[in-house]
């Protein structure tokens, strides 16, 4: 063969395409990695930036948090501009967010809202549902009852669900939901307004417990009946399961998990370090009766709920799991539940031009604030109190907690409500805290005086 035949053809400069595909990739991959970290990262700084300056007009964190990330996302989905207009550096969050990376930051959440209702039950007794109802607690079952009825009179005409939604297992839904407070929101909100220890602050955070306890153990309850929305044999069987596993976890709960929490403490007295060995022993053991009756078909929140209520809430262990978890979702938890919640809404389809959108708002917003005002002054003037502050403490006892926005996100996911109805669920929730907020922000030294 000629030198010329064994030559090799020359081969061409730079890249070949599929080199060119595998960066264009990697690139790709790397830039959306660094918009979601970003994204997340700015929702963090400007959360933290906005409570600050909200500080003066004494605004919880829940109030900065809701309204960095609905804000963001309400401009890059109405518009369909960047954030990074809004910001500068930062890419399309809606676009950078995928199907994937939506479905793991579910997960992320889901997990967090565990947390969230086992630390919840484990700061609350159970007890006081068995006692002699206090002045607090006639209160709060005063405001609820109201509510509930308010409710149901009201929402079956409103049509807030959709075509394959049970009506009467919505209008219960609803009414429990409205007629709850959140503990924690209401507890931060007191002692923001340095009314915590004036008699209406003490009477409204123990009014708010109550009130978030007796809503969330009907959400447990209501959650095993129902699938006997269709009575059949296989529904039955499922409700005999959950009640079955929801009895073995309370028993382990209640009876057993004392003797080994007071082993724990005993092992580790005050004014000593945890040993990690128990640490470890003590978070496998709350995980392991969180998930009891989980086996069972049972929902993994209201189970975690009912752990936390029947475990033990003195002594080392416990006070230290509910003091690091509740500093873990401050610190990280809530303002990510609120990126997810901007990630959710879209307001493409947002009728605002019909007289029948706002009704709906405003009579939502008037079910949570009447039924309560009403329902707190009927019950306290047969107790004694004066009517304005009973006025004062039904519009503290408005005010809801993140788990209420999730419920909200989670009835949106589920197709339990219509798109249209989220749209103003998970505002109606922070205007029911924020607007009264200033109200006694402004009359709080009024309160101290009485």
């Amino acid at each position: 063969m000629s030198s010329k035949s064994s030559r090799r053809p020359p081969q061409p400069h730079g890249p070949s395409p599929s080199h060119k595909q595998c960066l264009k990739f990697v690139a790709t991959s790397m830039m959306s990695g660094f918009g979601k970290f970003v994204a997340i990262i700015s929702a963090f700084l400007l959360s933290r930036i906005l409570h600050h300056f909200l500080k003066p007009f004494s605004q919880p964190q829940i109030t900065s948090d809701f309204l960095v990330c609905f804000s963001l996302f309400t401009l890059s989905k109405i518009k369909r501009i960047s954030i990074g207009m809004a910001l500068a550096t930062i890419p399309v969050v809606h676009e950078t967010f995928g199907d994937v990376s939506v479905m793991n930051l579910d997960n992320i959440v889901d997990f967090g809202m565990i947390l969230y209702t086992f630390v919840l039950g484990l700061e609350m007794d159970p007890n006081v549902i068995f006692k002699a109802p206090s002045r607090p607690a006639i209160v709060a079952y005063a405001g609820m009852l109201s509510t509930c009825i308010l409710t149901c009179l009201l929402t079956p005409w409103l049509h807030y669900g959709t075509k394959d939604t049970n009506m009467i297992t919505l209008t219960i839904s609803l009414s429990i939901t409205l007629s709850g407070s959140g503990s924690h929101v209401l507890t931060r909100l007191i002692t923001n307004l340095k009314i915590g220890k004036s008699d209406i602050g003490k009477l409204a955070v123990v009014a708010g417990v109550h009130s978030d306890m007796i809503t969330m153990f009907f959400y447990s309850m209501l959650f095993v009946f129902l699938p006997l929305e269709k009575i059949t044999k296989e529904e039955i069987k499922h409700v005999v399961k959950m009640i079955l596993g929801i009895l073995i976890q309370s028993i382990i709960a209640a009876k057993v998990s004392p003797f080994f929490f007071n082993w724990i403490n005993n092992e580790n007295p005050e004014g000593k370090a945890l040993k990690g060995s128990h640490l470890v022993l003590s978070m496998a053991f709350m995980a392991v009766i969180c998930s009891c009756a989980t086996w069972f078909g049972y929902n993994p929140f209201f189970s975690a709920f009912l752990a936390g209520l029947f475990l033990p809430t003195e002594g080392r262990i416990s006070k230290w799991a509910i003091s690091k978890i509740n500093y873990l979702l401050s610190l990280l938890f809530y303002p990510l539940l609120f990126f997810w919640v901007g990630l959710k809404i879209d307001f493409s389809d947002f009728q605002g031009g019909q007289i029948g959108t706002w009704g709906r708002f405003f009579v939502l917003i008037f079910i949570v604030v009447g039924g309560k005002v009403f329902g707190t002054i009927c019950g306290g003037v047969l107790l004694g109190f004066r009517w304005p502050e009973l006025a004062a403490i039904g519009m503290l006892l408005t005010a809801k907690g993140h788990f209420h926005v999730y419920l909200a996100v989670h009835a949106f996911r589920v197709s339990y409500i219509s798109s249209f109805s989220f749209h103003f669920f998970c505002p109606t929730l922070i205007v029911c805290l924020s607007h009264w907020v200033l109200i006694f922000h402004s009359n709080s030294e009024n309160f101290l005086n009485d």
